[in-house]
């Protein structure tokens, strides 16, 4: 499959491009997420703020872009579930902190393998409100034309602040020569949407399983297309630590 021809543009656009470690954006157009929606949204937040989105995989793992940790320690960072309104101390809510990271040759100036698993100090409790997110086999792939969702927390076109509420907008996956090999690319085909800053980790849903984790955007926010690393080249590796929970401290990129 040839490379996508943006890429030959990759390494200078990324300084207009953005990572989820980038303050204060999410998900531009789209509608607010109904509660109990996306039950596997993880908010993953330093001294209370929300940066990045994540998606609980496993009672004691949320699957992330590693992106979301290149100037921020996971050691004190904290995962939140059951969140939807970011205002308040909701009863649904349960807050973890992460006991070890795991990448798998996440590749920074080329934003490769951009994903990354926290395990969480205990294990979730499975609510109406907490739930696990099925992820995609080894090597499958998801057609272009296929319409998928991503929600997250962050700005719209709108405002400059944060969304009290999740927001989620319908994608569409892009054809094959305006992606990569291994990511899944997405755009709305009518009007401006799609991720931002604060947006990274969220997860990309295609007919109902985590096919992508939000990496970065070319051009201005809503615009597009969205890259998101694709889920199912890491499946065997995912599985792997999943079945093999660490006990070494928590430690940065």
């Amino acid at each position: 499959m040839p490379v996508l021809p943006l890429v030959a543009l990759l390494s200078s656009l990324l300084a207009s491009t953005w990572a989820g470690s980038a303050p204060g954006a999410g998900i531009v157009g789209g509608k607010k997420v109904r509660r109990g929606e996306f039950p596997f949204l993880a908010s993953i937040q330093h001294e209370g703020n929300h940066f990045c989105g994540g998606a609980l995989i496993h009672r004691r793992f949320v699957l992330t872009a590693a992106s979301c940790f290149r100037v921020r320690n996971p050691g004190i960072t904290t995962v939140v579930l059951g969140v939807y309104d970011l205002r308040r101390r909701e009863s649904s809510r349960q807050t973890f902190s992460v006991r070890s990271i795991s990448e798998n040759g996440y590749d920074p100036q080329q934003s490769l393998n951009d994903v990354l698993l926290l395990q969480l100090d205990r294990e979730a409790n499975l609510t109406s409100s907490v739930a696990l997110v099925p992820l995609p086999a080894q090597n499958t792939t998801v057609e272009a034309g296929t319409r998928c969702q991503v929600a997250g927390w962050g700005l719209t076109q709108r405002s400059r602040f944060l969304s009290r509420f999740p927001r989620v907008v319908n994608v569409t996956v892009t054809p094959e020569e305006q992606c990569r090999p291994n990511n899944v690319c997405t755009g709305v085909l009518t009007r401006r949407g799609g991720i931002c800053q604060g947006d990274g980790g969220t997860p990309l849903i295609c007919n109902g399983l985590a096919h992508g984790v939000a990496s970065f955007s070319l051009g201005p926010c809503g615009r597009g297309p969205d890259f998101f690393a694709r889920v199912a080249l890491f499946r065997d590796w995912i599985d792997s630590i999943l079945n093999t929970p660490s006990d070494e401290p928590v430690r940065g990129l």
